[in-house]
């Protein structure tokens, strides 16, 4: 295979290949839960759902047969990786597996939106939808295991592959920018229901085409795999044995499987968290989350530079911390603890909550990538053995595995369960008015009232928490066993600790030359398509909130100017001020905001659309607006 990526602009474009298979797979993780069965929703906004309040499956059969689809899953990857990696074709060994998995990936995961069993059949949609399922996460795994093995080829060098991790990670990040900060707005907005949104978004799946052109094998390049030029031919035994019995990648794979497992839980459960837990719609999740995503460029940026002075050990291990900590505001925020009301609270809670786990988002985007990309191009180099898809497999198995039992099958029980403030337990129950009747044996005509849904909550929304700030605690300990970081003459060293024989000299003397492969200008341009799009969604929404409480603004001339104008924002902002307060006046109410906490943060984000303190202010006198009206 040719080191193809001989110019920047394709390994930006290489990064951004999976950007449609990934973006559909974490929408799928994100969303499909709740909107086969919306019982965590609890009395929120029913947009994330295929039809509010309807359940479509057997919550009791679901999350075990969604289990075993999802271990199927993981074990068929290490045959999949396999193929990828010994296959020897006229087009080469990864393109053809992308090729042929694109259709059957795309169709597979239409038809698992579509419940045909309609609200009647739960056994036959949960039937359906498992197999489907089960098409698609197969489809899906061949497709990117090959698209991922192909990194320790097409790159150059150890710069290279951080550089395209890089750029993977921040598509990564955008990815969850959309999925968490700007889908439940668009879904509000526009009284859209999750899978009409999805079925929008299949198009995306077509940037998989991508690899097809920029990986450069098969008998077109002069580089046929089958004919001595390629490493060294790996059976499927050694293949396993070579992966599972390699000490560092069984080290990485145990911490990663704890942070997989409580990540998996947190994002299969966030929408529930926010919006039941919290009590919150759209549009506020859209704040919580833009504070989490917001940041992740310029944190990934000094995520880089710690790692550079102290190791990716140190840095890594202060992300599990971070996550643990700030993963509690979901807790803190909810319900159960502050009530009903509190909106405001709510929301600065769930803000530092989120930019405290800002520091921890990005990295874990990064490191599955980069880890057994850096291992197997060390192992190529000092065997000559290249089985790099096996090692992105077998990551895919542990995580399949762990995925399976945290997402599939142990939130999906918990969500089912519904507590009262006097620990009392429902279980098995498919919504807040029949934990309401199970607990306090009645039966209710209609919808709750908003008292009787005060005194149920949903017990997945309040454990998760928990369960996820405990397995990051695991994954920090489990973390000293790391090597200090991923260099390769760190990994060369480690290597040479298991197998004497092998000379690393070559590897060693390259170390004191090897280029860090930071691009400060492309983390920043990024920063702006990643996080900081969305204080132009938040910006957005508070003009549309003012203008329909009467405030005479130029709507889409204000927007421009504060979001685009570097210190002419400060006149739109206090432009927004003077109308906030013209108009509570016309309605009796009294609104008192300093001009200091407008124009001193647009001075200092001056040239950022997500000026968090001048929006903050004039949010939360909207919200005691709001609250005044009634």
């Amino acid at each position: 295979m040719i080191r193809s990526l001989d110019k920047k602009w394709k390994e930006f474009l290489f990064a951004f290949s999976a950007f449609g298979p990934n973006f559909l797979m974490i929408l799928m993780g994100s969303y499909y839960s709740d909107a086969l069965n919306p019982a965590a929703l609890e009395a929120g906004e029913q947009f994330q759902t295929i039809m509010p309040g309807i359940c479509f499956i057997l919550p009791a059969l679901f999350p075990i047969l969604s289990a075993i689809g999802k271990v199927f899953d993981g074990i068929i990857d290490i045959p999949f990786a396999h193929i990828t990696d010994t296959l020897s074709t006229k087009w080469g060994r990864r393109r053809p597996a992308i090729a042929v998995c694109l259709v059957p990936m795309t169709i597979s995961f239409a038809l698992s939106w579509i419940p045909v069993g309609g609200a009647d059949n739960p056994l036959f949609n949960t039937i359906w939808v498992t197999v489907w399922n089960i098409v698609f996460f197969a489809t899906y795994t061949m497709s990117l295991i090959a698209f991922y093995g192909s990194l320790s080829t097409v790159c150059t060098d150890e710069p290279q592959r951080l550089r395209v991790s890089g750029y993977k990670s921040f598509f990564d990040t955008i990815i969850y920018c959309i999925v968490y900060a700007l889908v439940p707005v668009i879904l509000s907005s526009a009284k859209m229901q999750i899978n009409t949104f999805v079925f929008m978004m299949l198009p995306l799946m077509l940037t998989m085409l991508i690899p097809l052109f920029l990986i450069k094998e098969g008998e077109k390049y002069g580089y046929p795999e089958n004919r001595g030029l390629s490493p060294e031919k790996v059976t499927i035994g050694e293949s396993i044995s070579l992966t599972f019995r390699n000490k560092i990648f069984r080290r990485w794979l145990y911490v990663n499987c704890c942070t997989f497992f409580g990540l998996q839980m947190f994002l299969a459960a966030m929408n529930g968290m926010i919006i039941g837990g919290m009590g919150m719609n759209g549009a506020q999740m859209s704040i919580l989350n833009s504070s989490a995503f917001a940041p992740v460029p310029i944190m990934l940026y000094l995520f880089n530079k710690a790692k550079a002075k102290r190791g990716v050990r140190v840095a890594y291990q202060s992300c599990l911390i971070a996550f643990a900590v700030s993963i509690m505001s979901f807790f803190i925020g909810s319900r159960f603890i502050m009530g009903e009301g509190n909106l405001t609270a709510k929301i600065v809670v769930g803000i530092i909550g989120g930019i405290c786990s800002s520091w921890s988002i990005g990295v874990f985007f990064m490191m599955p990538y980069l880890a057994p990309a850096q291992i197997s191009s060390v192992e190529e180099r000092l065997t000559g053995k290249n089985h790099s898809a096996m090692y992105f497999a077998g990551n895919a198995v542990a995580t399949s595995i762990v995925g399976a039992i945290s997402g599939s099958l142990i939130y999906e029980y918990i969500k089912s369960i519904y507590i009262t403030k006097d620990f009392r337990f429902a279980f098995n129950v498919t919504s807040p008015k029949e934990a309401y009747e199970k607990l306090f044996s009645v039966d209710i005509s209609g919808a709750l009232t908003a008292e009787q849904s005060a005194e149920v909550f949903n017990f997945g929304n309040l454990i998760v928490p928990f369960i996820v700030s405990i397995t990051c605690i695991i994954g920090f300990f489990l973390a000293f066993k790391l090597p200090k970081d991923f260099t390769p003459a760190i990994l060369a060293r480690e290597f040479k600790e298991l197998d004497p024989s092998l000379d690393i000299s070559e590897i060693e003397a390259e170390e004191p030359r090897r280029e860090r492969g930071e691009i400060l200008f492309v983390q920043i341009g990024l920063s702006v398509l990643s996080g900081f799009i969305f204080g132009f969604v938040w910006l957005g929404m508070l003009l549309k909130s003012l203008k329909r409480e009467g405030a005479r603004l130029k709507g889409v001339l204000l927007y421009l100017i504060a979001a685009l104008v570097p210190f002419a924002s400060i006149w739109a902002l206090l432009k927004m001020r003077g109308e906030l307060i013209r108009v509570a006046e016309s309605k009796g109410i009294s609104l008192k905001i300093s001009r200091a906490l407008i124009i001193a943060p647009a001075v200092i984000f001056c040239i950022l659309p997500l000026n968090v303190i001048s929006l903050s202010v004039l949010q939360h006198n909207l919200n005691k607006l709001y609250k005044a009206e009634g």
